[in-house]
This record gives C-alpha cells, sequence and structure tokens, in this order.
C-alpha cells in the first residue's frame, strides 16, 4: 500500500538527512561526524556493547543526528553481515556538573536520541534543538546482530548537526516506554488471544516539567501495531499515533539468512510541532504498545522518544491539538500489516553452510513423568528433542559460565527466558499440545530444541 502523506513524509526525511551531510552546514552550524571503538563478532553472536563514545567537545545544539554500522575500511555494513538491532545514546553530563537524569527514578544519564531496525534520525523541528556543553561524557548502549559465519569488526558512526551560533529552544529528551521503569527494556506476549486480539501494554508517565511537545519517535519489534501517547485529563485524547511500517516479501529485512529474530518495523510514524502540543508539570501522559495478540512474540518494546520544549506558560486548557501536528516517515514503500511468520531453525549442512533444519540431531528423549529436565551445556541443550505429556513442567538448567537463553521459534505458547548463566533455572509448565521449536538467540546455530508436547 501507499501511505498518504508518503511523498511530504520522504522530503522530510531528505531534509533530516541531508542537513547532516557535509557542505550544506548554514552559518553557525556544524557536522559532526564521530566513531565508538571496534566491537567484534565470531560467527553469529549477539552482543550488547554499554560503552563510553566520544561526545562533540563543544557547546550548542544538536537538531539532527543518524548513525550506522561501518568495517575496518569505513564501509556501510549489510544487515546480511552484522545488523544494528537497536541503539541508544545516553549523556552523563560533566564530571562534577549537576547529575543529567532518565525518567526513571535511581537512574543516571539522560538518553536523548536512540534508533533501531527502523533507521529513525533524530530531527528537530525549526528553532529547537538538544543543548549540549563541551566536557560532557557520553555512552552508548546498542544490540549488534551478526548474520555470518565469519568473524567481523564493526563500529557506529554517527553524525550529528549542531548549531553553535544561535540560542535555539532547548528540548528535554523523555524515555517513555510502554512497560515502565521495569529492569528490562522489553517484555513478551503470550499469544493466547482470539482472532484480530490486540495485546495492550501501558504506563502512566509523570511529567517533570511543563512544556510543548515538539517531536516524538517510537523504536517498535515485529507484530507491532504500533504505539499511542494518549492525555488521560483530557478525556484520554489521542496526541500521538506512531504506527509500524513492515517491508514487502521482498525486503533485505526478510531476505538476510539466517532469520534470528522476528524482523521489525523498516520505518515508524515520526511525529513534528512547531507549536507543539501542551504539556503541564506534574500531569500524566499514557504510553501504550500495542500488538498482535493472536500468537507469541518474546522480547516485544514499545519505546518512544518525547521532546518536550521548555516552557512554563505552556496552557492548561484541553485546546484542540495543533495543526500543523504531522506525522512522517523514512520510508513509504511498506505495508502496516506485520506478516506473521514463524522463525525457522538453523543449523551447518554437510558444505559448512548454513541451513534450516526441521529438528536438531541426537535422539529423542520421552519422558511421562511430570517433571523433564534439560540442560544447556557445551553450547547445546541436553537432550534437543524432547516428548512430554500435556502439563509437564520442563526445567531448563544453565550449566555453561557463558550466557544462554531460552527463546521461541514456533509453537501454541510462548517460552522466553532472559539471558542467564551457569546457575540458573528457568521452567515452564507445557500444557498445550503441540510441538515447541526453541534456540538460544546467542548461539542460534549450535543451540536448538524440539519439544513435542502430547495431549
Amino acid at each position: 500500500m501507499r501511505l498518504r502523506g508518503a511523498l511530504w513524509g520522504i522530503c522530510m526525511t531528505v531534509l533530516a538527512l541531508g542537513a547532516i551531510a557535509p557542505g550544506v552546514a548554514q552559518a553557525g552550524t556544524q557536522t559532526v561526524t564521530l566513531k565508538s571503538r571496534v566491537f567484534t563478532l565470531s560467527g553469529f553472536k549477539t552482543i550488547f556493547p554499554k560503552v563510553a563514545v566520544q561526545a562533540p567537545r563543544r557547546s550548542g545544539y544538536v537538531t539532527a543526528m543518524d548513525a550506522w554500522l561501518v568495517d575496518g575500511r569505513g564501509r556501510r555494513v549489510s544487515i546480511r553481515t552484522v545488523m544494528l538491532h537497536h541503539i541508544v545514546f545516553i549523556n552523563n553530563g560533566k564530571p562534577g556538573g549537576p547529575p543529567k537524569k532518565t525518567s526513571c527514578k535511581g537512574r543516571g544519564g539522560e538518553p536523548f536520541w536512540g534508533t533501531g531496525e527502523e533507521k529513525q534520525p533524530l530531527k528537530l523541528p525549526g528553532g529547537y534543538g538538544y543543548a549540549i556543553s563541551g566536557g560532557e561524557r557520553w555512552s552508548m548502549q546498542a544490540m549488534l546482530m551478526s548474520h555470518d559465519l565469519r568473524a567481523h569488526t564493526v563500529r557506529v558512526v554517527y553524525k550529528l548537526r549542531i548549531v553553535t551560533a544561535s540560542k535555539l529552544k532547548r528540548v528535554k529528551p523523555l524515555w517513555l516506554r510502554a512497560n515502565g521503569c521495569s529492569k528490562h527494556p522489553s517484555y513478551d506476549v503470550n499469544g493466547d488471544m482470539p482472532p484480530g486480539g490486540v495485546h495492550k501494554r501501558s504506563h502512566l508517565w509523570r511529567m517533570p516539567l511543563s512544556g510543548r511537545i515538539v517531536a516524538a519517535s517510537a523504536h517498535l519489534h515485529g507484530s507491532s501495531l504500533g504505539l499511542t501517547i494518549s492525555q488521560p485529563r483530557c478525556e484520554e485524547r489521542t496526541l500521538a499515533d506512531l504506527k509500524a511500517l513492515y517491508g514487502y516479501p521482498g525486503d533485505i529485512v526478510y531476505r538476510a539468512r539466517p532469520v534470528l529474530h522476528e524482523p521489525g518495523p523498516i520505518a515508524t510514524g515520526h511525529l513534528q510541532s512547531e507549536t507543539g502540543i501542551p504539556v503541564r508539570k506534574g500531569e500524566m501522559l499514557r504510553v501504550t504498545g500495542n500488538y498482535d495478540g493472536t500468537r507469541p512474540h518474546p522480547r516485544v518494546m514499545a519505546i518512544s522518544h518525547v521532546y518536550v520544549a521548555v516552557d512554563r506558560k505552556a496552557p492548561r486548557s484541553c485546546a484542540p491539538l495543533p495543526r500543523d501536528a504531522r506525522i512522517f516517515w523514512t520510508r513509504e514503500d511498506g505495508r502496516m500489516a506485520s506478516p506473521a511468520m514463524d522463525l525457522p531453525l538453523n543449523g551447518l549442512g554437510s558444505t559448512g553452510k548454513v541451513v534450516e533444519i526441521q529438528r536438531p540431531p541426537g535422539p529423542l528423549s520421552i519422558i511421562d513423568g511430570p517433571v523433564a529436565q534439560v540442560a544447556l551445556r557445551n553450547e547445546r541443550f541436553v537432550p534437543a528433542n524432547l516428548s512430554v505429556k500435556a502439563g509437564t513442567v520442563v526445567r531448563w538448567r544453565f550449566d555453561d559460565r557463558d550466557r544462554h537463553n531460552v527463546t521461541y521459534a514456533g509453537g501454541p505458547r510462548l517460552v522466553a527466558s532472559p539471558n542467564a548463566g551457569r546457575g540458573y533455572e528457568y521452567k515452564r509448565r507445557l500444557e498445550i499440545p503441540g510441538t515447541y521449536r526453541l534456540f538460544c538467540y546467542l548461539h542460534p546455530i549450535t543451540m536448538t530444541q524440539v519439544i513435542t508436547v502430547r495431549p
């Protein structure tokens, strides 16, 4: 389908990206390109770097930002090789200066921009900027996934447009999640709803300042229907409806092999308004993540970066939303419906190449008792093929020093453990008959399992 307003959206994207490009900076505007340290990913490895990165070392206002992966020669890296699943940049302030804060109490640093598979650059409306100063310390958190058997070294390149000669209206970035301030940014969708069911996860966030929302973006995973921000004090009206856009079947997100996770959106709606939507200090905003509820989806996210321009005189009334509030997209070629898909299990074929498999090698272990024990040992599930009666409790014991997980690839109900190492135990009662296909997404080629649940 073609999206209404797509042409306007593409124009906005060109402005967002072109404004960062070298050679087009206006007087008093600088373009700064920085790089992270090198990360090495061995075959099909997933890593979660949390590292210090360079700050621009100047004072001004960030008005646009983008990031991508490059190899050792500085060439952009295709997701066929390594995927930048998500990334967030955090401002930790100056040493000895006032602390930067997140939207969650007790956590340090201010997340000021993030993106993921949706490739959503930061672009603030004209006249607004995120204030920075020299001497600040920045850090980065990311998730990188290798799609290649060979080892690769990559860096994150991030480019910023910084206005230094003008005083802009300062924005406060708020990092708002549908699952609140829980320890993990992700949550699970069990997939037990009837046809057409929508799984909703909401959290109320108290505004730390009075101002005007001038921009908002979203990070969502596969199967998402979008994220909404609503205003309870004004009859729960919707301030932002940030939907997800998915690629057509031939898009590279569906052609990259092996498939290690449910492909996410290729774009998400991005709200902008120069006038801004008024909010008052102390009022609550509701952030809701909407996902397909008819099928299991492990570790989904619903996160919004909301940029509030400081304005102590922002009105308290529930006046109509500003006419210039618009949603734009970084891509127009897509569909709103998320394709339903189970993940294939993968293994190494006789030629040493990755192939899709129906079940892992090894004998079938048949358990008739109330409990079945599985060990995660030497990067294997032991046993890898298991048959149990409905109602059996399966216990996965983590014996390796390296971290593993139990991740759903397909089956009647969700099975999903956290990443954990030696000494951890995860258990699940499997009550619905059927075939459960599982793997460890940190070691997706060697660690696969099929459990048949008998009536």
